[in-house]
């Protein structure tokens, strides 16, 4: 059971609006059912452009909500965007839908923008076969491959090219989308790579209205990891399932993983202080505690001091693990990363029995949306009193961490802890709570 916590003050910092565009589909809602119901969104891969026998499966947006997606920008900017910056673009409408009307009085200029970017760029392995391919086909005056031409097609501007268009080859191509067409003028800030990107995010946003650098903060977490060469190099590292089991071949923590399944997607997230959020009427959905992010296992950094680190994150909030009411593990679905983690969650947890879950084998591993995903679900986790399964898990690694397998575990969630490792060497977590309010 969860420990007492203490009632959200004027300063906290409150999330009273959520978007997502994920494989599971639109809206947070979406994701909680196939998580609640162990329903996975992963599909066999499918892109035009990279043919391969080695990924079998990969967590796609549905191809209506990239439709919806790219119809959501302004026509004279779609040109500059990318699928995954449609995708973004989509949710962070969705967030601001919910949190009210009310944000709009906020002067531009105190519209603060963090964004987590996977290291995905539109410049990639598809983009010139498609350009080359289109070339290939032209039978215009101009017939014929020219470099120029090439590159021009591979931005997605065949006529000329147009030296804007560089922003869709750009890390921060999805702050620049965004701050654009919904005018955030304000502190902003853009992070790349992963979960970590996600994590750095949130750190930063908290931080400036915490500061008074902003009156409301957009964090969006965006990205896709079909691209042909960082498939290829996270196959080559044995990262990936073989696909063995299907759609159920992500299989965190549990014997017969092999490997994780990639996936694509975006979540945002409105925050602001809670007392300004109470004073124009919006409902806070949950209280963000903090985050933590260092280096972790492939730069020397063990399980054990990672588990620290999230016991400081705790201490730092007068809470301890065993206060806690769930923790959604990452769950990979790797032999490396799950057992690293398994080796965390021991240390951390020890005798508590705080339950333990993970969403990863529905949704897939989706980068930078990752977190952001997680803390999405923290207000159906509050509202529901249960915590969901994880998909497949039949052998857990030990019988020491409370693993919720087979079926949803009736519990009052007051609290909830994420932990997040990523392919580039960085582990951390996300401490967030109940709204309570005084």
């Amino acid at each position: 059971m969860s420990s007492e916590i203490p009632a959200t003050g004027p300063a906290a910092v409150v999330v009273t609006g959520i978007g997502a565009v994920l494989p599971t589909g639109r809206g947070r809602e979406a994701l909680w059912e196939a998580w609640h119901a162990a329903r996975p969104a992963l599909t066999p891969y499918r892109d035009p452009y990279v043919r391969t026998r080695k990924v079998t499966h990969f967590g796609h947006v549905p191809e209506e909500l990239e439709r919806l997606g790219r119809d959501s920008v302004p026509h004279k900017l779609r040109k500059f965007g990318t699928s995954f910056t449609f995708n973004a673009m989509l949710a962070a409408q969705d967030a601001l839908r919910e949190a009210g009307e009310g944000w709009q009085g906020i002067p531009e200029e105190r519209r603060g923008l963090y964004v987590a970017q996977d290291d995905s760029t539109e410049l990639g392995v598809a983009a010139f076969h498609k350009a080359l391919d289109r070339s290939r086909r032209d039978d215009s005056s101009q017939v014929g491959v020219e470099l120029q031409r090439v590159v021009a097609e591979a931005f997605g501007n065949a006529a000329a090219f147009n030296p804007f268009t560089v922003i869709r080859a750009l890390n921060n191509n999805t702050l620049a989308m965004v701050s654009i067409a919904e005018r955030f003028r304000g502190d902003c800030a853009a992070f790349v790579q992963d979960a970590g990107a996600a994590l750095g995010a949130l750190q930063r946003a908290a931080f400036s209205l915490r500061n008074g650098d902003c009156d409301t903060a957009l964090v969006v977490g965006a990205g896709s990891y079909n691209e042909a060469l960082k498939l290829a190099g996270l196959y080559r590292a044995g990262h990936l399932s073989a696909g063995t089991h299907g759609s159920d071949s992500l299989r965190s923590f549990d014997a017969e993983r092999d490997g994780t399944v990639l996936g694509e997607g975006a979540v945002a997230v409105v925050l602001e202080r809670a007392g300004d959020a109470l004073a124009r009427g919006a409902r806070p959905l949950v209280e963000v505690l903090g985050a933590v992010l260092r280096p972790a296992l492939d730069s020397g950094v063990g399980p054990a001091t990672l588990a620290e680190n999230a016991r400081g994150l705790l201490a730092a909030h007068g809470l301890r693990p065993e206060d806690l009411g769930a923790v959604l593990a990452d769950g990979k679905g790797t032999l490396h990363h799950d057992a690293a983690e398994a080796e965390l969650l021991r240390a951390l947890l020890k005798d508590s029995r705080v339950p333990v879950s993970s969403v990863r084998p529905v949704l897939g591993t989706v980068g930078a949306a990752g977190p952001l995903a997680e803390l999405a679900l923290a207000p159906s986790l509050f509202a529901a009193g249960e915590l969901p399964p994880i998909a497949h898990l039949r052998t857990p690694p030990d019988d020491d961490t409370d693993f919720v397998m087979g079926a949803a575990r009736k519990r009052r969630i007051d609290s909830v802890l994420s932990l997040h490792g990523t392919f580039s060497g960085f582990a951390g977590a996300l401490l967030a709570k109940r709204p309570y309010t005084t």
